[in-house]
């Protein structure tokens, strides 16, 4: 048996990102319905949904700046701390004050995670392993999705068994978001080993937020926008539109979203095959536009089990290129830029989802519509924000790509 390719920082990390994926289940999962128990309706939903997201385009290019001047290792660790304290605020608060407070050090938290992971990976990685990499790290996290969407969504009816409350009474809701904060502890321990390699970067002349290669960036996070603003619209507010459209458990809500991440960490883990196949970009361009006609079964079908059908396959097939895709960023960008592009993609998806969570939020607060037409405006909207998003990687990318444009650079040693 052949030595893991990996070096211990990068096992560090990849084990907290399980426990961090098992700890975004329990939130994914029961937040919405946490926040309805508090009595919050859905414009707080909205509001809290996205804050985190407001957070992360707030806080990115200064945390850029620390990474910079500290290392990627140092705000992973911050983040994780951050993260810690927020998830556990928003788990014990009595009422909408302490939720915002806590929705937005989570932000924070998460804004130094999605800064520094990526170039954390790239600098301990070579060219050739790290599409392997960011496939793996991927496929932990919907893989601890699975566990904890399965694990999570019987939590509220044990701790009912054993209380003698109701499932849905906000005791239970709470136990589950207590367990997310303690989940999010397991996997702040493993960043305590991280370490600097290399000197930490100064900024140069044009100071610490330049960037080298401004039209390749710019190619690059421009479908990031789209994405978010499709995504934010439905994705956080899937667990009400499912249980409020069929009236399932808890815990077969959590068995449904427990399968629908596998499926997505099983097709994460093929993108390395059809990578050799068919090329990074036109790997994602054939896996994400696979995906839409999902997408409309998803929104619009009138059965559940039609409607599980595209769950599993829209969540497996959009997610899984998200790695392949980073890879091919951070390949084609110096390693300078690097950190940058995290943050400018961190800002523009999490600009753009806290946008359209707060308009989804708004529109199911407005009373206009009944519930089955506000979704079925938000899924149309999904979709035409994902179908120009798929049309930007394939003007803006695919084929500057192919025309040689966009040059690899050499990124075959580790560094810092």
């Amino acid at each position: 048996m052949s030595r893991p390719r990996y070096s211990r920082q990068l096992w560090l990390f990849l084990a907290a990102s399980f426990s961090f994926g098992l700890s975004q289940a329990f939130v994914m999962l029961f937040l919405n319905f946490y926040l309805r128990a508090l009595g919050l309706g859905p414009e707080w939903q909205g509001i809290i949904n996205a804050l985190p997201a407001l957070t992360l385009a707030a806080v990115s290019l200064p945390l850029v700046v620390l990474a910079r001047r500290l290392s990627n290792a140092r705000v992973i660790q911050l983040g994780a701390a951050l993260s810690v304290l927020g998830l556990t605020l928003l788990a014990l608060a009595p009422g909408a004050l302490l939720a915002v407070a806590g929705a937005l050090l989570q932000g924070m938290g998460s804004a130094a995670l999605a800064v520094s992971g990526a170039p954390f990976m790239a600098n301990n990685s070579t060219e050739k392993t790290r599409v392997g990499l960011f496939t793996l790290q991927s496929a932990l996290m919907v893989g601890a999705g699975f566990v904890g969407n399965l694990l999570g969504g019987q939590l509220p009816g044990l701790y009912a068994a054993w209380t003698g409350v109701d499932p849905g009474s906000l005791e239970a809701l709470r136990t589950a978001m207590l367990m997310a904060a303690a989940l999010q502890l397991l996997g702040a321990l493993p960043t305590l080993g991280l370490r600097p390699s290399g000197k930490p970067s100064q900024p140069g002349r044009s100071g610490a937020l330049s960037i080298q290669d401004k039209p390749t960036m710019f190619r690059l996070v421009l479908p990031t926008m789209f994405v978010g603003l499709g995504a934010g619209a439905t994705i956080p507010f899937l667990n009400v539109y499912i249980e409020g459209r069929f009236g399932i458990s808890y815990a077969s809500l959590g068995t449904l979203f427990a399968w629908t991440s596998l499926a997505t960490a099983v097709t994460v883990l093929i993108q390395p095959w059809l990578v050799r196949r068919l090329g990074q970009l036109s790997a994602v361009l054939a896996v994400q536009a696979s995906s839409l006609p999902f997408l409309v079964l998803l929104g619009f079908a009138p059965y559940l089990w039609m409607v599980t059908v595209a769950l599993f396959m829209r969540g497996a097939l959009m997610n899984a290129t998200g790695p392949v895709y980073s890879s091919y960023a951070m390949s084609v960008l110096p390693e300078a830029d690097r950190p940058m592009y995290s943050a400018t993609n961190t800002i523009l998806w999490s600009g753009s989802w806290a946008l359209a969570s707060l308009g989804s939020g708004a529109l199911r607060a407005s009373g206009w519509f009944d519930f089955g037409t506000n979704f079925n405006i938000l899924f149309a909207f999904t979709l035409l924000m994902y179908l120009c998003n798929t049309l930007a990687v394939y003007l803006g990318v695919y084929l500057p790509d192919r025309r040689g444009e966009l040059r690899r650079q050499d990124a075959d040693l580790p560094s810092g």
